[in-house]
């Protein structure tokens, strides 16, 4: 990985190359090592190392913007004039702010050092012991084991580790992180488990295994299950997605500028349930990450909902100037069309294990994941999705069995006005949720898997 000296050399031949009257620079990439594996072996090993410039220039009211990845002295100054010939043909937008200012700091509190140097042979005792553990249960498996440095994140996309303008500002950090997952099949049982962190030690491959290849197991001979309003367990896994489109549908500030957030207007009010307290909490070790955002503010501890009265929302420089809200520290790289996200989310959770949560219900669902997420009506926050490896029905208390999966339509400002009980926070490796039980639940359709 770029190291911060490189940055800073990078950075000052960038700035002086440039004649615009403002300049910024975000780099962003690293390595990234990926071990894939199923039917019980090792089918693919990658390992890559890249890096993303983004050169954006000011003129007065226009911006240029340039990316590249030729770090050499020549490409540097080819990506500055691309910028700033940019700038010269575009409009005027007098929305345009200077660049944000500030001073120099580094950190690496999200960087450990053997995550830095694990090696392939690692990643496949990693594989051979989940593959052991299958065999002796007669299953089938397969997932990844993954290792980074730096800010290559999931699907190829790469958000920045360093930024720097000639305002004054400069950020640098270090950030590493590690993961395993496994998804056991027998029969038609499936299971899945996952385990994230920025840390190598708390890999844990064959507590990894055990735990998909057990939901596996329970999830075989599923029954057929009417569709319908139910009460419903979510297990954390299964509540990341929602807690996703929450954030983002909701307490995205540049929806709230323009409208197109239900929340809209709503700030102070008591929205949600009374048992729902959602924040930001970049101070929090579980929650690794890079605390300045792609304009190189610094994240906000913050709450957004507190006992369910709307607290405040996710601001860029662009969404807090137009709502005369101050900056929070949740950009992505200038400018974008999307606004502000979540970076470090905690939702705030109760004393109960999941089989307690399980023992206190008559009759219902326990939902282990979701997938294939996604939004209906953004200004209702209705998503849809599917369950996945592993639904049951619980009666009296008690797991009675696998049932098939379902479809689900629900409306997030229900969803969490509905919580009846929450659980135990979980540490899902850059997220801090609990297991809910929430009423009325609107399963919209079965399927036949």
């Amino acid at each position: 990985m770029i190291s911060e000296k490189e940055f800073r050399r990078i950075s000052e031949k960038v700035l002086e190359s440039s004649p615009a009257e403002e300049t910024e620079i975000l780099l962003g990439g690293g390595t990234e090592n990926l071990t894939r594996f199923g039917e019980n072996r090792i089918t693919q090993n990658v390992a890559e190392e890249r890096y993303e410039m983004r050169i954006r220039v000011r003129q007065g009211q226009k911006i240029g913007v340039a990316i590249g990845n030729d770090l050499s002295d020549s490409g540097l100054k080819r990506c500055v004039e691309e910028a700033v010939g940019i700038a010269g043909v575009a409009g005027e937008d007098p929305s345009i702010q200077p660049f944000t200012t500030g001073d120099s700091r580094s950190e690496k509190d999200s960087w450990d050092a053997a995550t830095a140097k694990v090696s392939a042979e690692t990643r496949a005792e990693w594989v051979a012991e989940a593959v052991d553990i299958a065999r002796s249960k007669e299953m089938e498996v397969g997932g990844i084991a993954l290792d980074r440095e730096g800010t290559i994140f999931d699907y190829g996309e790469i958000g920045p580790f360093g930024v720097a303008n000639s305002a004054g500002l400069f950020r640098y950090g270090q950030l590493t992180s590690s993961a395993f997952e496994v998804s056991a099949k027998k029969g038609e049982g499936a299971g899945r488990s996952r385990k994230s962190s920025f840390s190598v030690k708390n890999i844990d491959a064959g507590a990894v295994a055990r735990d998909a290849c057990e939901r596996a197991e329970a999830s075989l001979n599923p029954r057929d299950l009417d569709s319908g309003k139910y009460t419903v367990i979510f297990e954390a896994e299964a509540v990341t997605d929602l807690v996703f489109f929450l954030g983002y549908l909701g307490f995205n500030g540049l929806n709230v500028a323009e409208g197109r957030s239900p929340l809209a207007g709503k700030l102070g009010e008591k929205i949600f349930g009374e048992n729902i307290t959602f924040r930001e909490d970049p101070g929090n070790s579980a929650l690794h990450g890079l605390t300045f955002d792609g304009e190189g503010v610094d994240t906000r501890k913050m709450d957004l909902i507190r006992n369910g009265v709307v607290k405040g929302f996710y601001q860029d420089r662009r969404s807090a100037a137009l709502t005369g809200q101050e900056p929070t520290g949740h950009a992505m790289a200038q400018p974008n069309s999307w606004g502000a996200f979540s970076r470090f989310p905690v939702l705030d959770g109760g004393e109960a294990s999941l089989d307690e949560m399980v023992a206190g219900l008559d009759r219902g669902v326990l939902v282990t994941r979701l997938w294939y997420t996604n939004v209906v009506d953004p200004m209702r926050m209705i998503v849809t999705g599917m369950t996945r490896d592993g639904t049951f029905l619980v009666e009296d208390g008690k797991i009675q069995g696998a049932v098939k999966n379902f479809r689900f339509n629900q409306s997030l400002l229900d969803f969490f006005g509905n919580v009846e009980a929450l659980g135990k926070v979980q540490d899902l490796g850059g997220m801090l949720l609990p297991h809910l039980r929430v009423k009325d639940f609107n399963f919209s359709s079965s399927t036949d898997f």
